[in-house]
């Protein structure tokens, strides 16, 4: 299966290159803070921001997992901490925690003008001399980072001082300290790091820094990202500076400027940190211009590289609209055989997802597969019943079935919640028996925390080259938190879960069973299913189905389970008294 397949090659992917690096030491995941600034000139705040940037990027080498700006952003968020608020110590432990970091980054700085110089905010100067002070922290030792020397623990803290327009040479020096502190061993020299640390043109990278320290529809803040793209191309030939570029897209798409939006987007390379978010915005950008080719050819590469369901969403509804433009047969047979492939693998993976069942359904439908469409709009009905597109879409699938009474229902149902669009998609439906009324359902906003998870958890994989061990250890906490009814939490732990690793049975099986506590037994019987999908041996989903068509009075269907239960393991105790349970009517 497709899905399969591709996360058959992420894992091996991942084993090659973990066997490379099988020396490297245990992965530590490290998070920066912004620096305090300490001098009293607020014109100067954007210094401690260009740390919390700069070293992030320097810090990301093997063995080390660094907690990336926007990542440490939602941390604040989570936390509900203002981000211009410089933590206590106590409150960045606590924000480590939150972002799973064991390390943490701390520093202040003062900014010395020259002496006589003006500081107003016109003439703010560009000569000033920066000092810097900075300490790590290790979070589960809650101890700043240093060596045992004389019988006794020597904190280690690391001092520079320098002009304010070296201050980039400053981020790599103190990035390559950080780095030798914990691995002797290191293979970089000073001078790489440093000459990594400058490889963006200062005022591009000052301008920069200043824009994302202010509101995303600030025009000021695209002016300055604006300068820092043109610094950046007159220093470096024309380059793209990916990050101002990503940083304007995000501006232009809260504006719902999407062909703005959609140009920045489309200048980040895919080696690029921001690329998959990029990529997926860029798609949305493209659909919602009309310009489906493009839209195709930004999200199908994407999902490979971004097996989340909002990805298989979109694809599967760009190709689906694809097809219902498209005026050749066979190029629309195989445009919506690709939208179906793409929303199938997504229903799988997410069978409780009425966004995806929808657009899935809609897919049948288009392809005449009337009877399946028609149980891909039931769960949409059951999570919204004023859904009067799915009401539409489903009383045409039923009459197609001949299923005229039930179809007549569900098109009073459409009546009544599409209102005045009603009459003019029936009557296109009897002149034409085409629905171009109906919409596909995109995912307009990509769940950041998803992105993060994933790249975090494929980094640590690599580092420690053990590619299933991110997800065993989010179902150890998924078991624990459903053992102690913790359900809010265990739930979005499985979720993580099947975004890493969408063929895992046994976190539909633990989905299953946090649904059935909660007493919905569609949603239950819907994840039981997949698991048994996934791995058709998984014992304790067959007796839990059975329970619940049991417990609904389908006999037959509890017989079905039963029996599949006993198959397995004629022993099992409890299959043993559910078969008995089914069998005791007759």
């Amino acid at each position: 299966m497709r899905f399969l397949s591709l996360k058959l090659v992420f894992v091996l992917s991942l084993v090659a290159f973990s066997t490379a690096r099988a020396q490297t030491p245990a992965a530590d995941v490290v998070m920066v803070l912004p620096f305090e600034n300490t001098s009293n000139r607020a014109e100067y705040n954007w210094v401690g921001e260009s740390f919390a940037d700069a070293l992030a990027e320097l810090l990301n080498k093997p063995g080390l997992v660094v907690v990336s700006s926007d990542e440490r952003e939602l941390a604040y968020h989570q936390l509900r901490l203002p981000e211009t608020v410089i933590p206590s110590r106590a409150t960045a432990i606590k924000l480590a925690r939150q972002a799973k970091a064991t390390m943490i980054v701390v520093g202040s700085y003062s900014v010395t003008p020259p002496a006589g110089s003006e500081t107003n905010n016109d003439k703010v100067p560009r000569d000033g001399y920066v000092q810097v002070t900075s300490r790590v922290i290790k979070v589960n030792e809650g101890r700043t980072l240093g060596e045992v020397m004389d019988g006794g623990w020597a904190t280690r803290q690391f001092d520079y001082g320098g002009p304010l327009t070296t201050l980039q040479d400053i981020h790599g020096r103190l990035a390559y300290q950080i780095l030798y502190q914990r691995d002797k061993a290191l293979p970089y020299s000073q001078n790489q790091i440093v000459q990594e640390a400058t490889k963006i043109p200062q005022k591009a990278f000052e301008a920069y820094v200043k824009a994302v320290q202010l509101p995303l529809r600030e025009e000021l803040r695209a002016n300055y990202l604006k300068n820092a793209l043109h610094y950046y191309a007159e220093s470096l030939g024309g380059a793209v500076y990916p990050q101002a570029a990503f940083e304007l897209g995000r501006g232009y798409m809260s504006l719902g400027n999407w062909k703005e939006a959609t140009e920045y987007f489309s200048k980040i390379q895919k080696k690029e940190p921001h690329y998959a978010e990029a990529a997926f915005y860029a798609s949305l950008g493209y659909m919602k211009l009309g310009d489906y080719g493009r839209a195709l050819a930004t999200v199908v590469p994407l999902s490979s590289d971004l097996p989340l369901i909002a990805v298989y969403n979109n694809a599967g509804a760009i190709a689906v609209q694809a097809a219902r433009e498209n005026k050749k047969d066979a190029e629309r047979t195989r445009l919506l055989a690709q939208g179906a492939d793409f929303l199938g693998q997504a229903s799988k993976s997410a069978p409780t997802d009425p966004m995806v069942h929808f657009n899935y359904g809609y897919a049948l439908f288009l392809a005449n597969k009337y009877s399946e469409a028609a149980e891909h709009f039931r769960p949409v009905l059951a999570s919204d019943q004023q859904d009067g597109q799915a009401y539409f879409l489903f009383s045409k699938s039923l009459a197609k079935l001949g299923n005229t009474e039930a179809a007549a229902a569900a098109d009073d149902m459409a009546r009544r919640y599409l209102r005045t669009a009603y009459a003019k998609w029936e009557t296109e439906w009897q002149k034409s028996q085409t629905t171009s009324g109906v919409n596909l359902r995109m995912r307009d906003v990509l769940n950041r925390e998803e992105v993060f998870g994933l790249a975090r958890d494929t980094k640590l994989a690599s580092a420690t080259g053990t590619p299933s061990s991110a997800t065993q250890d989010l179902l150890i906490k998924a078991r624990d938190l459903y053992q102690a009814g913790r359900d809010d939490e265990a739930l979005p732990e499985l979720h993580r879960v099947v975004m890493i690793e969408p063929t895992n049975a046994e976190a539909y099986l633990l989905s299953g069973r946090i649904n059935l506590r909660r007493s919905d037994q569609e949603a239950a019987i819907a994840a039981l299913k997949t698991a048994i999908f996934w791995d058709p041996k998984l014992i304790d989903a067959h007796i839990l189905l059975g329970k619940i068509f049991l417990d609904r009075g389908d006999r037959g269907e509890a017989r079905k389970y039963a029996l599949s239960a006993i198959t397995i393991d004629p022993n099992n105790q409890e299959a043993i008294a559910l078969q008995r349970q089914v069998t005791m009517g007759n």
